[in-house]
């Protein structure tokens, strides 16, 4: 974390240094309304649906050519989604065998710092089209889970064999420790700037953004956090 962050910084001041000489340094805002999921691999558990996820924060942009910046800036993330669970055990002792299916929606909250270039064309009438790729290292502070959890147990030692059930039920639950502190993934986008009056823009874009780590410290759940937003933003 810490060789990230001076990376980080040396890439900011090179680039910094290098906009602020040629006038191409913006600030700004923008949200990112999102759908989030939760990308699984593992055989026992499973993607069950997505949620609302969400994305405000600050951008920063040097432009170092006449088509080409250098964008960054500091978002808080809303991530997390839905995962679903089989895990059949049996008991040759007692002569039983137990399946427990867990559903698990999570909500995750990051501090990500996006890094990314972004391609232009020249403005046609007022509208300038853009392409954006890049990076986006983000950390953890806060995981919170809503958990359901069923338990069918079958004796197989009786004819026609009997089965029970137990339910439980946690929400809202405090999941920190569970969770990979550091995210890192990689982002796509494009859309369109729209000058509203001199160096002031409204930018609209769409944003794919797909987790590369591995978001849950659990060592029975594997899981990536992928996001796909609306961005509205304004740079002055």
């Amino acid at each position: 974390m810490k060789k990230l962050t001076i990376i980080v910084l040396f890439i900011l001041t090179a680039f910094g240094s290098k906009a602020q000489s040629d006038e191409g340094l913006h600030f700004g805002l923008k949200i990112t309304p999102s759908i989030a999921w939760l990308r699984t691999d593992s055989k026992e558990v499973e993607t069950n649906g997505t949620k609302f996820g969400f994305c405000y924060g600050l951008i920063t942009e040097f432009k170092f050519a006449e088509h080409y910046a250098f964008a960054t800036g500091l978002d808080v993330t809303y991530r997390g989604g839905n995962l679903k669970s089989t895990f059949p055990t049996s008991d040759p002792i007692a002569n039983t065998s137990t399946v427990t299916v867990t559903e698990f929606a999570s909500t995750l909250q990051y501090i990500e710092i996006p890094i990314s270039l972004k391609l232009k064309t020249n403005e046609i009438g007022s509208l300038t089209y853009y392409l954006q790729a890049g990076v986006a290292p983000g950390f953890n502070i806060r995981a919170r889970a809503d958990i359901k959890s069923s338990t069918e147990t079958t004796d197989l030692s009786v004819t026609p064999n009997t089965k029970t059930t137990s339910n439980s039920e946690l929400n809202d639950e405090d999941i920190q420790e569970d969770t990979n502190n550091l995210n890192f993934s990689m982002l796509i986008g494009g859309g369109v700037e729209y000058t509203l009056t001199g160096s002031t823009v409204l930018l609209v874009g769409i944003q794919f953004n797909n987790g590369l780590l591995d978001i849950s410290d659990d060592p029975d759940i594997k899981a990536n956090s992928n996001l796909l937003g609306l961005s509205i933003g304004i740079l002055f």
